[in-house]
């Protein structure tokens, strides 16, 4: 099975070099979610909705072997990888548009890490994930909640905590546990201009520059943030329940 090009869109943990100090921190905070997740799956059915490559399914399905995972994913090639790579008897996968993913039965658990800055509709895939919810049902998702527009093409949204919140609070989902890693940024190769990536954030300086050649108003919520957070990222991940 070949594993998909080096892109800054998905983590194939094969690309990644275990002697190299940013990629074991890349992997530590994705893994770290998972984690989080896996502790507090209820239920016997669980989504993880938009999988990538399924290292993270598998994680789940590892560490809740009484429980079903499936795995959704658009993409074809993630979904063969992880089929290929990552098999348990209670995990499976499916390749569907998670906005319009259905099933016949109901899910008690969903988890969708990093995924809703991605689509262009986020807002419609939350609706998707209440319609997919069991009775008592939860959902835990994350975001980036410092900017990522600048360096992230794959990004199509910025999140706050509030905005965040914003979006499963008309489905009746308010926030029970929280969970907010830090993720410093790697400065090296930032400007690097090679033909074959060696870092999946090789370049990516050359991106941020290029869009605030277009979006220069942007650069001041930038500034804002590195004032309030210092050279780092913020992830939120959050377990959502309905009001009781």
């Amino acid at each position: 099975m070949h594993t998909p090009a080096l892109t800054i869109e998905r983590i194939y943990p094969p690309q990644l070099d275990a002697d190299n100090k940013d990629d074991r921190e890349t992997l530590r905070i994705h893994m770290e979610r998972y984690d989080f997740a896996a502790a507090r799956l209820t239920g016997t059915r669980v989504l993880d909705m938009a999988c990538g490559c399924g290292y993270g399914s598998d994680r789940l399905a590892e560490l809740n072997p009484d429980k079903t995972v499936v795995g959704v994913d658009i993409d074809p090639a993630a979904i063969a990888f992880a089929r290929a790579h990552y098999q348990r008897p209670n995990l499976s996968y499916v390749c569907a548009d998670a906005e319009t993913f259905s099933s016949a039965e109901k899910f008690h658990s969903i988890v969708s890490l990093e995924t809703i800055e991605h689509l262009p509709r986020p807002r419609q895939l939350i609706e998707q994930c209440a319609a997919l919810l069991a009775e008592d049902g939860q959902i835990i998702a994350s975001v980036p909640i410092t900017p990522t527009l600048d360096g992230n093409p794959h990004h199509l949204h910025d999140f706050s905590t509030r905005s965040f919140f914003a979006l499963l609070r008309p489905h009746g989902l308010l926030p029970q546990e929280r969970f907010e890693q830090i993720q410093w940024w790697q400065f090296k190769g930032l400007f690097q201009r090679r033909a074959t990536k060696q870092h999946r954030s090789e370049g990516v300086g050359n991106a941020v520059l290029m869009y605030y050649r277009r979006h220069p108003l942007y650069l001041l919520r930038r500034l804002a943030s590195m004032l309030r957070y210092g050279f780092s990222n913020r992830y939120l991940t959050c377990l959502f329940r309905t009001s009781t």
